[in-house]
């Protein structure tokens, strides 16, 4: 009972947003069936995308540009993190700019963006970028900077440098709130390279969602829709299980276990 009761929670959000669609469409509460075209339809279409490779071929480049953008980002937002945190010359020079770029919609830097790294995967991976970095950075550098004082102290009594404590001490006991930054910085880095594959074109999900909106192929929209929604949710459950076993050791990872 305990196995079908955890199934059936997680998959009556799902059965919900079907039955509303099928609804939804079939009593045209938004519209006809180009406006809002039934599951059956869409299914028909998402078959037909699969069958002809475009669909495995354009998520294989969204999700490629996907994870290249997110491990930058997972890179640059935890070591500059990291510096703002614990380094106070670094904090005086890059927080004011890391405070003035967080909240500006990385939207408006997009056509910046098409200049310098051009139309191609550059730009899309650098929209991904710009959408992830921010909130695994200030995650980094919030939780860096709350660090015990008693575990750098016991790190300094054993004999462990003090640049060797920043990898081994200080960002391992930051690392619930880094990865609470990180798992933003997912949907971010998803967000980033939807969008850029929307407006620059060529290839990609984004590609397949813009090109049907235009020819008015709204079934192969919503196949776009589908799909880059399935990746993000995948890629969530992927990180909540790598969070999981990171924090095996945390009383927070254990309540939420148990």
């Amino acid at each position: 009972m305990r196995t079908l009761a955890w199934i059936a929670l997680r998959v009556y959000p799902f059965a919900l947003l079907l039955l509303a669609w099928s609804l939804l469409s079939k009593y045209g509460i938004l519209g006809n069936q180009f406006v809002m075209p039934s599951p059956g339809r869409v299914w028909e279409t998402f078959k037909a995308l699969v069958h002809d490779g475009t669909l495995g071929a354009e998520t294989a480049t969204t999700l490629q540009r996907v994870l290249i953008a997110y491990a930058m980002a997972i890179v640059a937002g935890i070591v500059i993190g990291t510096l703002i945190g614990r380094l106070r010359y670094v904090r005086l020079a890059l927080r004011p700019i890391a405070s003035f770029l967080f909240p500006t919609p990385k939207v408006a830097l997009y056509p910046a963006m098409f200049i310098i790294f051009g139309l191609g995967s550059a730009s899309k991976i650098a929209f991904g970028f710009s959408e992830a970095l921010f909130p695994i950075l200030l995650a980094a550098a919030a939780g860096t900077s709350q660090i015990e004082p008693r575990l750098l102290w016991s790190a300094a009594a054993l004999g462990t440098p003090a640049r060797a404590a920043l990898v081994k001490v200080v960002i391992p006991a930051a690392l619930p709130a880094i990865l609470t930054g990180a798992r933003i910085g997912l949907v971010g880095a998803i967000i980033g390279v939807y969008m850029g594959e929307m407006i620059a074109g060529g290839d990609g999900l984004g590609h397949v969602m813009a090109d049907a909106y235009r020819t008015l192929h709204t079934a192969d929209m919503y196949a776009s829709i589908i799909t880059i929604s399935l990746i993000g949710f995948a890629l969530d459950r992927v990180f909540l299980l790598a969070r999981g076993w990171l924090l095996a050791w945390s009383a927070e990872e254990e309540a939420q276990a148990a």
